[in-house]
């Protein structure tokens, strides 16, 4: 039998939430300043970055994430629409720091 919920989950839960909000900004910023310093302005570059971004940071988090999820994170239109399957992390992302994982992200959908 399970335990009811209580108030102490809820705050729980909420302050989760609020930490998983401040990570996901926080590294969304350093993504943008990657890019700006990096001179990548390409509205598909910073966009795959970001996403790839917004999974990183779940992935380090151990929290699920689903396209659709990701899509409104990111405050794209219509991402009502999008499949609710979750996002999974390649292996070879798994242990890389930001800035490298950006570089990955880049150097392969944007240079080869």
């Amino acid at each position: 039998m399970t335990a009811p919920w209580t108030r102490l989950d809820t705050q729980h839960w909420i302050d989760q939430l609020e930490h998983r909000i401040e990570d996901i900004d926080y590294y969304l910023n350093r993504t943008l300043e990657w890019c700006e310093d990096r001179g990548v302005y390409n509205d598909q570059a910073v966009f795959a970055c970001a996403l790839m971004t917004v999974i990183w940071v779940s992935h380090q988090r151990q929290e699920p994430l689903s396209k659709r999820e990701a899509m409104e994170i990111l405050g794209i239109e219509g991402w009502e629409l999008v499949e609710d399957e979750e996002f999974e992390l390649n292996q070879k992302y798994i242990n890389l720091d930001i800035e490298d994982l950006l570089e990955e992200v880049y150097q392969k959908l944007f240079l080869t």
